[in-house]
């Protein structure tokens, strides 16, 4: 929608001219600023910068002829890894504005980053070299991924959508694996301390097989964590096989040099750390056909002997020795098919097994679980209600009670009065003997009744 200006006032002597409050032409000026530059990239020198406690940060950005004030908001600078300092070349995206209270124009910065795109790239190549040259990167360092985990850790961040992508995966393709989660922010200032204590806690609890480093893609400053060197030194140093599924097919991070394995997204880590289930299953059933056939040739070729050797015996015929080995091969027949019999029995089990607790983790007994939960608290809640209505209730019967003992009415009824006495304001309450004179009309109020009477003798205290 587009802007409309404030309906200015007319002047009284100046009819042609309108007439602004103060504020009202700064409102003005500063939509008329917003509404013509929009964004813009604006290249300077960073001076006279300030850090707020609130976060937030303010500087002056100028060339060699003029400066502008700028201003950072915190959900801003944020994401950046470190801030600026004076005399920084920079370029900022911001948005031209104008600070009403004092009228004075500035930018407010949306993004900021060195002047020109050459700076992290010589960051990036002078640490490679540096780390390469202590040998983190040596390819007789990597160490080969378990053919078949039972747990698999994952370092990102828990609301990324790289985690999600690498538990669709596993549960494609083995989910007989244990999925541990090690949260970490992906980027920010905080991100590479906090990547690499994710890795070392994972490496000192050594309960999984292998372990993922990954997040989605974004821009080289977005993947810049996981070239700071805490992130590769922990990769390098991790004693579990580690793979990294850092960004896209095009995207580099150092971390990947370092790792024993490197994927091109989260979910290729997650299909390179895994062997795939339907592969598992024909294998073995071609193992087991192998092996199948195998001993049938060994029996069938067992068995073709000893008839040879039957028929050599010619008229000698060892008629113990022969039956003796028949018995034999009866006996490692029926053992073969015990073997194969047992063999299948036990891939039925691990398979149950398997479905068991995949059907264990379903969300409907999840759900079960959490709706039970919530009735058990209900009911708990009900109960500290109705306890606190009864000790509330029996509160308010004793303190009316107390009120009762103490009415004006119970005082009456043990024998004491009231006297009232008529004055020049009206009948009034007698508290004090000197207040009454001799013939002065009394009124007693009794237990039950009252009776008139006349003072003939007041006796004051002592």
């Amino acid at each position: 929608m587009p802007y409309n200006p404030s309906r200015p006032r007319r002047a009284a002597a100046m009819p042609e001219l309108p007439v602004y409050s103060v504020s009202e032409l700064n409102r003005d000026a500063k939509h008329l600023l917003r509404e013509h530059f929009g964004a813009v990239l604006v290249e300077g020198e960073i001076s006279r910068f300030s850090r707020h406690r609130s976060g937030h940060w303010y500087f002056t950005l100028k060339d060699g002829a003029a400066a502008v004030d700028c201003a950072m908001f915190r959900t801003a600078n944020r994401r950046l890894r470190e801030a600026p300092a004076v005399g920084d070349a920079v370029q900022v995206r911001a948005r031209v504005d104008l600070y009403e209270v004092q009228g004075r124009y500035q930018l407010n910065v949306e993004d900021l980053r060195p002047q020109g795109a050459g700076d992290l790239l010589r960051r990036f190549e002078e640490l490679k070299a540096r780390l390469r040259a202590e040998g983190l990167f040596d390819p007789e360092r990597r160490r080969p991924l378990p053919a078949y985990p039972r747990a698999i850790g994952v370092v990102t961040s828990p609301e990324a959508a790289a985690f999600r992508d690498v538990e669709r995966a596993l549960r494609r393709r083995w989910p007989l694996a244990q999925l541990r989660l090690y949260p970490s922010p992906v980027q920010g200032r905080d991100a590479p301390g906090r990547l690499a204590a994710a890795i070392g806690r994972a490496a000192r609890e050594a309960r999984c097989d292998v372990l993922l480093l990954v997040r989605g893609g974004g821009s080289p400053e977005d993947l810049q964590a996981f070239s700071e060197e805490p992130v590769v030194r922990a990769v390098a140093a991790c004693p579990l096989p580690l793979v990294t599924g850092i960004g896209h097919e095009t995207d580099t991070a150092l971390a990947d040099f370092a790792a024993d394995a490197r994927a091109a997204t989260p979910t290729a880590a997650a299909e390179l750390a895994s062997p795939d289930q339907e592969e598992v299953r024909e294998r073995c059933a071609r193992l087991a056909a192998r092996l199948r056939g195998g001993l049938e040739q060994h029996l069938a070729r067992e068995r073709g002997a000893l008839e040879i050797r039957v028929r050599r015996l010619d008229r000698a015929h060892p008629t113990v020795r022969i039956q003796s080995h028949q018995q034999r091969l009866d006996e490692l027949a029926r053992g073969l098919t015990r073997g194969l019999r047992a063999h299948g029995e036990h891939l039925d089990r691990r398979l149950r097994t398997a479905r068991e607790r995949l059907r264990a983790n379903a969300p409907a007994r999840r759900l079960e679980r959490a709706r039970q939960g919530l009735e058990l608290s209900a009911r708990r809640l009900a109960a500290a209600a109705a306890g606190l209505s009864r000790t509330r209730t029996a509160r308010l019967r004793q303190a009316a009670a107390t009120l009762e003992a103490l009415h004006p009415r119970r005082t009456l009824a043990r024998g004491y009065a009231i006297a009232r006495i008529d004055g020049a304001a009206g009948r009034r309450i007698l508290r004090d003997a000197a207040e009454a004179r001799p013939g002065d009309a009394l009124e007693l109020e009794l237990g039950r009744g009252a009776v008139d009477a006349e003072v003939t003798r007041a006796k004051p205290p002592g």
